[in-house]
């Protein structure tokens, strides 16, 4: 903890989608120095080599690090399975990750064909393949790549994005009714998933991650509203500032969003 007995907690994803995990670690956590890092000039993550997520997530971990973040988390499934593990050798500062939330989902529905809709990097990554190895002989998991859905998203094109992944639902529906989001972008869909096909379950790692988190570092509960907020987006693009900001005062209106240059420390806004 800092001087002023507050943690501060780095959040990185590869554009904005770790925002909806960090609107569920708001609401479980009081008097935390938030700082989001949204590497926005080097997305999407999800069609690059392991080697250049893993090189672009150690630069996003190594930012983080000087902005005196005493804790990281890679709030981007691709990164986790890319960095996560081999930072986590080469530095003592928590880091945590996110996984597709499939063991609650298997856990809840044993013997039930289960979907997971995530990026081609994330479904073909050792740690996935590890995860889904560890269940019962027998447990059905269906692929589901949706590249390409994050960065409609980050464009904040929500019709393009919901028709595409509308588009993946219907090819596996009728034989599985269960899903399970790979990807921190994928959760501002869910609402519609829900409402669209009222009889599917639909799982993420959002609340899982934020409770392990609170374990690991015992930080306090939510009481009150003390948690602060700086989102730093690095792109010199101001379109996304209206997105982001729009789910920010989802989050907390008091907050400071400003565009970066990682590259040349410029601040544009």
């Amino acid at each position: 903890m800092n001087s002023r007995g507050r943690y501060k907690i780095g959040i990185f994803d590869s554009g904005l989608g770790g925002l909806s995990v960090l609107r569920t670690l708001w609401k479980e956590t009081s008097n935390i120095d938030y700082i989001y890092f949204g590497d926005l000039i080097n997305s999407p993550y999800g069609q690059k080599s392991k080697s250049e997520v893993l090189e672009l997530s150690k630069n996003a971990f190594e930012y983080l690090l000087e902005k005196d973040c005493e804790a990281v988390l890679f709030a981007c499934n691709t990164a986790t399975s890319a960095a996560a593990d081999f930072l986590r050798t080469k530095h003592s500062v928590p880091i945590f990750g996110m996984e597709p939330a499939l063991k609650p989902a298997v856990a809840e529905n044993p013997g039930v064909k289960i979907a997971v809709f995530a990026t081609d990097l994330t479904l073909k990554e050792e740690k996935f393949k590890n995860l889904v190895s560890g269940f019962p002989v027998g447990t059905e998991i269906l692929p589901v790549p949706c590249e390409g859905l994050a960065k409609l998203i980050d464009k904040d094109r929500w019709e393009d994005a919901w028709d595409f992944f509308d588009s993946k639902i219907k090819t596996v529906v009728k034989d599985c009714d269960v899903f399970v989001l790979g990807c921190t972008h994928y959760v501002f869909l869910k609402e519609r998933i829900l409402y669209n096909y009222p009889k599917v379950k639909v799982y993420d790692g959002n609340l899982g991650t934020t409770l392990h988190m609170k374990r690991v570092l015992n930080l306090p509960d939510f009481h009150e509203n003390k948690n602060q907020l700086d989102i730093l987006l690095n792109t010199s693009d101001s379109d996304y500032v209206h997105l982001a900001g729009r789910i920010a005062k989802t989050i907390t209106p008091n907050h400071t969003l400003s565009l970066i240059n990682t590259t040349t420390g410029k601040l544009h806004v």
